[in-house]
């Protein structure tokens, strides 16, 4: 009798862990509501559309930001731990609009196109960081199709437009934005003060390719400075990997913190034969710069 106990308990306890680790659909669970959710806010019509963003956005001489900050937290988690809880900060940002275009036949596009990408809130009252590139994609004359509304969209697939361009930082590819949370409180990652060192251990969660809230590992390989719209800016290069979709996601520590932002990737190919790739170079911006941006708002 015991011995069937054990093994019924043994199965229960294989049976949560499964049921724990359920197979999402990115299209069911994120894109299509990603898309439907945005176009009821089209319709509501109390969104901010890229022609009455873009001042901000161009905005020259922005001061820091005062936003009350999580102190940073101490205690080493697992993998497994850091992905439950750094996923739930984790955000899609994503332009959407409804281009309006009249094909061939006559009829006018009424499709809701978004363009996903990444962000993390930093303040609960709905203060969010993802990188410039990412808000100007927005706001610039290339985008046709996506103008009405940029929206920031929960891993539970609730959904906010953002109201306000806090500060758009060209030079180190940040940009601090605001929703319209209606009262509710967000969960913001903790913000480290200091950079990370190469050989630290790195996370990310983000949406590569619209593969949402996946989760990689790796370390900090390099610490340089680049040239760029006339100045310097830090880099930190990481071996954890992501795509096209996770711009603007949070570089992690083993604690949690953020130490850093996705900005970019750069293939290197051999010298001899372009066509032969010989790494990536995974680029994100060190905490440092966000940091260089904000004065806290309890100080």
């Amino acid at each position: 009798m015991k011995y069937f106990l054990k093994i019924f308990l043994l199965l229960l306890v294989v049976t949560s862990t499964v049921q724990a680790q359920n197979y999402k659909s990115n299209i069911r669970q994120y894109k299509v509501p990603l898309a439907l959710k945005a176009g009821k806010l089209i319709d509501s019509g109390n969104v901010i559309s890229a022609d009455a963003l873009s001042p901000s956005v161009k905005k020259k001489g922005y001061g820091p930001v005062a936003i009350d900050l999580k102190s940073p937290k101490k205690k080493s988690l697992t993998p497994g731990e850091l992905y439950n809880r750094v996923s739930e900060s984790i955000v899609i940002v994503s332009p959407a609009g409804r281009c309006g275009e009249v094909n061939a036949k006559g009829n006018v596009c009424d499709k809701v196109h978004t363009y996903p990408a990444s962000g993390y809130i930093i303040g609960s009252e709905g203060i969010i960081v993802t990188n410039y590139h990412v808000l100007n994609g927005y706001v610039t004359k290339y985008n046709k199709e996506a103008r009405d509304v940029m929206v920031v969209m929960l891993k539970d697939g609730t959904i906010f437009p953002v109201t306000e361009v806090l500060l758009a930082d060209q030079k180190n590819d940040l940009a601090i934005l605001k929703v319209d949370t209606n009262g509710t409180e967000l969960p913001a990652l903790p913000v480290a003060t200091k950079d990370a060192e190469i050989g630290d251990p790195v996370y990310i969660v983000s949406h590569p390719k619209g593969y949402f809230y996946a989760f990689s590992s790796g370390m900090v390989t390099d610490k340089f400075s680049e040239i760029t719209f006339g100045g310097y800016r830090n880099i930190m290069a990481i071996s954890a990997d992501y795509e096209a979709g996770s711009s603007g996601s949070a570089i992690i520590d083993k604690f949690g913190n953020v130490i850093g932002t996705v900005s970019y990737t750069k293939t290197l190919q051999h010298s001899d034969d372009e066509t032969k790739t010989q790494m990536v170079l995974k680029a994100t911006i060190p905490v440092s710069a966000l940091n260089g941006l904000i004065k806290e708002g309890n100080k």
